[in-house]
């Protein structure tokens, strides 16, 4: 009996020993993880190790270690890893190289077993050689329209824009990056995306380039450029992704990406038999959401058709939609049902709404409405219930904006009849002595002053007078932000600059607290914008 309960305390013992996961209880873990120990130790000089190992203050996320580890320069070969309790031990491929620096980085992938992440990268450095390098490089990415920090971004070092990288790292929550350790030379220094991992920018992916194309590490950073500003710079062109055939007078086209209709006419739209190329007519076009774009074709039949897009279609950033041919299926089947109303636009608490100065009353349909049967469909009345003359007009064919309902002192009764609902919203302008205006001063020569709401939509800009005075009138009682640029290119909006070709980012600041504009009041800037300018000839 004795023997048996020694080998059960005995099988329990090993049981608890080899079970990889930590303690349970205790209060909840808020911390992320700490590297308390590295093999080399940090700052080694002199040491060429086959293996690398680091052990940490808890347990941790096993995955998350291998998906965020960096070692640069990167060892040729597959990595191997073996996990003992709060310790990783990494077997390197191949013999470091020799009279090298190796810095290795654990981005804010890397969390604990309680899914905590890293807040900041975390590293330690050792040299193959007698000397371990002591460059540093610092920097700061921020956003474009409200300057805040952009955090747990990819940064990379190139010792050119064309060249592989040398070294990588990642911003932490303030937007700061730092690379430690590295050689004493000129570098050149982006923010990336980076959603692949390829260690390069991709078409779609948001980066920073920096102010000069060059930046000396060095053990003192004091002269090195704070700011990199996150863009994108989009040169890619919309394609169609699918063409169906809802309806025998309905062909529905899925694009890529968001596209701008600007012609609701269908004569530049090809649309013809696949096997005859009879040209089919296309009456109209309209769009009810940013990726499709309907046509309303002569009636179809049950066969294969060929479609080639109309020119006139871009993107957000004036990409001309790819002009491929299509091929659908098409059908007999006709629509039978009348366009049914959607919504009221703008989308908004309030009965009436408040309209500010650049908003109009929108009503929406799920299809285009025939001039006749729209004027029956939406009616307006003012506040006594006098019905009030107004125009309709769409830029998509599917949202009618009303037009000359400005008269402050009324709250309009905007009304949608269908055969079996009404819909009803209210919407009254702001008047004058609802709205107040923010003016100030700013230095520099072709400078443009932008206003957004807390979100970091643009609502205005302004070019100041050759005086250095910009003011933003008719503001509705609210809390704003402002920021600045010189618009190199006198396009009339902030461009982030390019890496191939490199060209840096205009010069931009912002405001660094929100401003509040009241009712009937100019509220003035006390202090004049300036903005930093760097340059090539004007660098330390």
């Amino acid at each position: 009996m004795l023997t048996r309960s020694l080998l059960l305390s005995g099988l329990i013992l090993l049981c608890s020993c080899a079970d990889p996961r930590p303690p349970t209880g205790g209060p909840r873990d808020a911390l992320p993880p700490v590297l308390v120990a590295s093999d080399p130790p940090h700052e080694s000089v002199g040491v060429s190790p086959t293996e690398l190992k680091m052990t940490f203050s808890e347990y941790v996320n096993e995955g998350s270690l291998v998906r965020s580890l960096s070692i640069m320069p990167p060892p040729r070969g597959s990595l191997k890893f073996k996990w003992r309790r709060r310790s990783v031990t990494i077997r390197l491929p191949d013999k470091l190289q020799d009279s090298t620096t190796y810095v290795v980085t654990l981005n804010d992938e890397f969390r604990d077993w309680h899914g905590v992440r890293l807040t900041r990268p975390i590293s330690f450095a050792f040299a193959t050689g007698p000397v371990i390098d002591q460059g540093r490089l610092l920097g700061r990415v921020l956003h474009q329209n409200r300057g805040l920090p952009v955090s747990g971004l990819t940064v990379l070092a190139y010792t050119s824009p064309n060249t592989d990288v040398v070294y990588q790292t990642q911003t932490d929550t303030d937007g700061k990056f730092a690379f430690d350790y590295v050689r004493e030379s000129d570098f050149f220094v982006i923010g990336v995306q980076d959603q692949n991992r390829n260690l390069k920018v991709d078409h779609g992916e948001w980066f920073a380039v920096p102010p000069v194309p060059a930046i000396r590490a060095t053990p003192d950073t004091s002269q090195q450029y704070p700011d990199w500003v996150y863009t994108r710079v989009d040169t890619l062109r919309p394609s169609i992704e699918r063409v169906l055939a809802p309806a025998n007078q309905q062909i529905e086209i899925r694009f890529s990406e968001k596209v701008f209709l600007s012609d609701q006419s269908g004569e530049a739209w090809f649309l013809a038999d696949s096997l005859s190329n009879s040209p089919v007519e296309v009456y109209s076009s309209y769009q009810l959401t940013p990726h499709t774009i309907y046509l309303i074709p002569a009636p179809l039949q049950e066969q294969t058709y060929q479609l080639l897009p109309n020119p006139s279609v871009r993107d957000s950033s004036g990409n001309v939609v790819k002009m491929d041919t299509m091929y659908f299926q098409g059908t007999a089947y006709g629509i039978t049902e009348s366009p049914k109303f959607q919504k009221f636009l703008p989308i908004g608490l309030g009965n009436p709404y408040r309209l500010s100065p650049w908003e109009t009353p929108q009503v929406v349909f799920d299809r285009p409405v025939p001039e006749s049967q729209l004027i029956r469909l939406v009616s307006v009345q003012d506040s006594a219930g006098i019905p009030v003359d107004f125009e309709l007009q769409s830029s998509n064919g599917t949202s009618y904006t009303l037009s000359y309902l400005d008269d402050p002192t009324q709250a309009y009764r905007v009304s949608v009849q269908e055969p079996d609902s009404v819909y009803v919203r209210f919407f009254q302008r702001l008047g004058p002595r609802s709205l107040g205006s923010l003016s100030g001063m700013i230095s520099g020569k072709d400078a443009v002053v932008a206003i957004t709401d807390a979100a970091g939509h643009i609502l205005a800009t302004d070019v100041p007078n050759p005086g250095g005075r910009f003011m933003f009138r008719s503001l509705p009682e609210s809390t704003y932000h402002l920021y600045a640029f010189i618009d190199r290119n006198r396009n009339g909006r902030w461009d982030g600059g390019l890496i191939m070709p490199y060209l840096p980012a205009e010069p931009i600041g912002w405001l660094a607290e929100p401003i509040t504009v009241r009712p009937r009041w100019d509220t003035a800037l006390p202090d004049t914008i300036r903005i930093k300018q760097i340059s090539p000839e004007n660098q330390p």
